[in-house]
Parts: C-alpha cells; structure tokens; sequence
C-alpha cells in the first residue's frame, strides 16, 4: 500500500521543493498561494461566495486573497489576472452614480497601492478624491447611500492605511475618530454609535477591528501607547493553542481573527504571541492527507478535524477558501500598509502529493507472498467544488492517494452579478456591509 510522504512546492522549473508534513506545514505561505490560485481559476480570476442558493463574485474577498499572494511574494500571474478582474468590476464595488461606499473605497486604495496601481484612476476613478468626499466633520468615513450608512472601523482603519499609501496624509479629525473607537481594555469597537441610537455607553471591544486600527496607527506613526494598549487586549484573547478568540460578529477562536493579530504582534514587538498564532495558523494548515484541500486553512479546530476525516474526499468550501485569503498575511512579515507585488514571482507553486514506496521489511503472512506491485491506478483530483463535501467514496477502503493537479491558469475576467459591499471576514471581519443588500441579490457578513 502506498503512502503520502511528502507535499513538494516546487515555484519554477529548476527550483528547490518543500518538503511539507501531510497534515501541516511550515511552508504555508506557498502552500495557500497554490490553494488560493487554484480557487480563483475556479472563478475565472475571482473568489466567488455562496449565498441563497446563488454563487455571486466577491471582490473584497479576491483583493484579500491577493494582498496575501503578493505579500507571499508568489503567485503573480494569477494575482495580476484577478487584480485586473477587482479593477474591471470596481463599480460594483465601491458603488457607481450617487451610490459611493467609504470601507470599500478604502481597501480598494489600499489595494491600488500594494498592487502599484495610480491610486487617482482605478478604472478611471480617483479613489482618493471619492474617499476623501466621504469624510465627515468629526473624522468619520461614511457611505454615501439610498441604503444607509454601514461604515465601522475597519473601514476607517483602511481609509488611514489607503490614503498614507497614496502619499496623502490623512486628517487629524480622520486618525482621532480612530483613536475614539478605543475601549478601556485596550481593544477597538467594530461598529460606531449612532446618533439616531440610543447609547447604552458600553463600549465592545473586537479583536479583528483591533488588530487593523493597530495597522492603521503604525503607518500614521505617534501612537505607541495606543497600540501597545491594542496588543495587550489581543494577547488577552489568544487561547493556549495560540489562536485568537473572534469578537462581535463570531465566537471562538478562528484562524481569521489569529491570522491579522499576527500581523498586530509583530507590528507591536509582542513575539512570543506571534510565534504562537503562527503555530496554530500551520496546525490548521491542509496538507497531504487532503489532497484537494492541500494549502488551504481550515477556520477552526473543529472544521479542520472534520475535513482530515474525509481525507481524500474532502473538498474546497467558501469557509475554507475565506479562512485562507484572510490569515496568509499573517504569515509573512508584511502588513496592509507594506505589502506589494514589487517582486513577486510569476509562477505559482506547484503542489503534488508525492508518494514512496515502503521497504520491503514484512516477514510474516500471506501477504509477504504477494510479489505483486501495486497498480497505480490513481486519478488526479479536481478543484471544480464549489462548497461542501464531496460525495462519500463507495466502498473504496484502500484506494490510492491522488497526486495534486498543477495550476491552470485561466484569461479573461468575466462580469459577475455585483457582490457584497466588503468581504473582509467570515472568522469576524466585518466591515462595510452587514446585513444590507444595497442593490445586491444576498447579504451575509463580511
């Protein structure tokens, strides 16, 4: 019987592989570039979300997927080709006519920066001209729309972030709205109050809010105490496993909420945290014994343990493919504010689940008569799912591990029916739209 040895990431020709455990591995990044390009030839160069039975592109979730891959600094072709898509289809996006929405047009400039775009004509917009007519008389980022305004503070940490990388400062109302989102144990709130709201004067702190407002006030630069204060709420949320608790709009712990508090640990100096939330992120890490999930980082305890359970049936879902794009980044030693394509390789990692023959050490049984070399009868596996399990194997207790597909690039990017305003989190990151449709067939969130 042959067994997986080995998963080998191989980014060119001639180049060295990786060995990576079957079921985890210290080479995630390149692992998750390879899951995350073959997600999005799926989608025809974007990352696509499922919701009432209809699959719908996801353009937020696509630029999280290739911040990751350019901070992985691999993965370019598929990166480039899903920048064009995020580019082509921005309209639907960061609104069009008088519909104009801050949290995206934030992380769109943010993304133009890390993706050496002009950041004064993404699809012949100027995002910083769009993002700073939405900025308010108290330093607040808000939506301008029929739909009501969904703006929080991830979006106005991305605001901060966008506008630093466009080389614009931004105002000192703009960083103290912020600084005001702050709770006294440190960590940010996820949603403003209301003016029209009643104030029950609790403040709620959110660690995946918290984790991008200590991104934001590092690239503003002055803020120390306040991020310093920030780190000490998230490491008070990391659990023993070094995961970190999810906050308003999930409970426990997820690799989402652990994947941008790397990022904020590092950012803050807090080591051990970081080398602890790194080592659950490479627990949660698919390898061999999944070959169709090789790559990709399971939400959680629980869903990784269900999915290793189906070895090799199990197969790609949006949790998974959202869990990845949003902790790759923090796996490498860049931030929202850093990350570019500059450098970055063309190539993707190529991934096969390598197989080795065992010795031939049995003595005993019938079976050490069987001269008989094993038929190598297995088939590669597919990424074609869309979501869920695959179906159970019938009958089939021994077959074959499947060696894993190279990546097939696919051109052209294709319209899509206008998705959700800003897919920043299905482990809690929840910014520009949370339950609001806004001219758009689903809502779930993001």
């Amino acid at each position: 019987m042959r067994s997986v040895s080995t998963l080998a990431l191989t980014a060119s020709l001639g180049a060295v592989g990786l060995a990576l455990a079957p079921a985890a591995s210290a080479a995630a990044p390149d692992a998750s570039v390879h899951y995350l390009a073959d997600r999005l030839a799926d989608g025809d160069d974007r990352l696509l979300v499922e919701a009432g039975g209809q699959s719908y592109a996801d353009h937020g979730l696509t630029i999280d997927a290739v911040l990751g891959m350019s901070a992985a600094g691999t993965g370019g072709d598929a990166a480039a080709a899903a920048t064009d898509w995020v580019v082509a289809n921005s309209g639907d996006y960061i609104g069009s006519g008088e519909e104009a929405y801050a949290a995206a047009t934030a992380k769109l400039l943010t993304f133009a920066g890390a993706r050496g775009l002009d950041p004064r004509d993404v699809a012949g917009v100027d995002l910083v001209a769009q993002l700073r007519s939405l900025e308010q008389g108290n330093g607040q980022f808000a939506d301008q729309s029929e739909y009501g305004d969904y703006s929080n503070t991830l979006g106005q940490s991305f605001a901060l972030i966008g506008l630093e990388r466009a080389d614009v400062n931004p105002s000192t109302a703009a960083v103290d709205f912020l600084l005001a989102q702050q709770c006294d144990d440190g960590g940010f709130r996820l949603t403003f109050d209301k003016p029209d709201e009643p104030d029950d004067d609790a403040c709620v702190s959110d660690p995946d809010a918290t984790s991008t407002a200590v991104q934001a006030l590092d690239v503003v630069g002055g803020h120390d105490a306040s991020v310093q204060d920030a780190a000490e709420y998230l490491v008070g949320r990391q659990g023993a496993d070094g995961g970190v608790a999810g906050g308003t709009t999930t409970e426990g712990v997820n690799a989402n909420s652990a994947g941008l508090a790397a990022v904020a640990f590092r950012l803050a100096g807090r080591d051990d945290a970081r080398t602890r939330a790194l080592q659950y992120l490479e627990s949660l890490t698919f390898g061999c014994d999944t070959p169709a999930l090789a790559g990709g980082i399971a939400y959680n305890r629980a869903d990784f343990d269900a999915a290793t359970a189906q070895g090799a049936d199990a197969q790609p879902d949006g949790t998974i493919t959202r869990t990845t794009a949003q902790a790759i980044l923090g796996q490498t030693d860049e931030s929202y504010a850093t990350v570019s394509a500059a450098g970055q390789s063309a190539a993707t990692p190529t991934l096969e689940c390598a197989t080795t023959e065992p010795t031939d050490d049995a003595t005993d049984g019938p079976a050490a008569d069987n001269t008989t070399e094993p038929t190598d009868s297995a088939t590669e596996s597919t990424d074609e799912a869309t979501g869920g399990p695959a179906d159970e194997a019938a009958g089939d207790t021994a077959a074959p591990e499947p060696e894993r597909p190279e990546v097939v690039q696919t051109d052209g990017a294709t319209t899509g029916t206008p998705d959700l305003l800003l897919a920043l989190g299905a482990g809690g990151l929840t910014a520009a739209v949370v339950v609001v449709v806004r001219r758009r067939a689903a809502s779930q969130h993001s």
